[in-house]
């Protein structure tokens, strides 16, 4: 017979445990406020970071497109001054044989969409809340 008394027995067993079901041991039995506490913390880190990502993204997007806009401008400036003579059938090649991904020859919806997977594969590889992470990026990117 076990000399414990309810008072030494229940200070023995933690309130809250955030170890996963399989770390707890027989004598405390799984808990349910574990499992919760830690996977509420893996859909919030995964949703934060997500955000976050979608965000970034954006703002690097926006000031990639600034750049090439930029650039483009001032090459077309040098060659109405006559400074500069550009083919761009030949820089229009180079472009999409760069960016085709599904290697048709053209720049399509289809081209964005496999890119924009690989993307999100690759961002969500090891989280545990893809799901959460993949709405919030949209959150992030629709108001960065």
């Amino acid at each position: 017979m076990s000399s414990a008394t309810p008072e030494s027995a229940a200070a023995e067993k933690p309130l809250l445990s955030l170890n996963p079901p399989s770390a707890v041991s027989a004598k405390n039995g799984p808990s349910i406020v574990s499992d919760a506490a830690a996977n509420a913390s893996e859909i919030s880190m995964a949703t934060a970071l997500g955000a976050c990502s979608g965000f970034a993204t954006k703002k690097l997007a926006k000031t990639g497109g600034l750049i090439i806009g930029l650039g483009f401008l001032g090459v077309q400036g040098l060659v109405h001054a006559g400074i500069l003579q550009v083919n761009w059938q030949k820089v229009e090649g180079a472009l999409i044989g760069t960016v085709d991904q599904d290697g048709d020859g053209k720049l399509t919806h289809k081209d964005v969409q496999i890119a924009t997977g690989r993307m999100l594969h690759n961002l969500t590889s090891d989280l545990p809340s893809s799901a959460g992470f993949a709405a919030a990026f949209a959150l992030g990117f629709r108001y960065g």
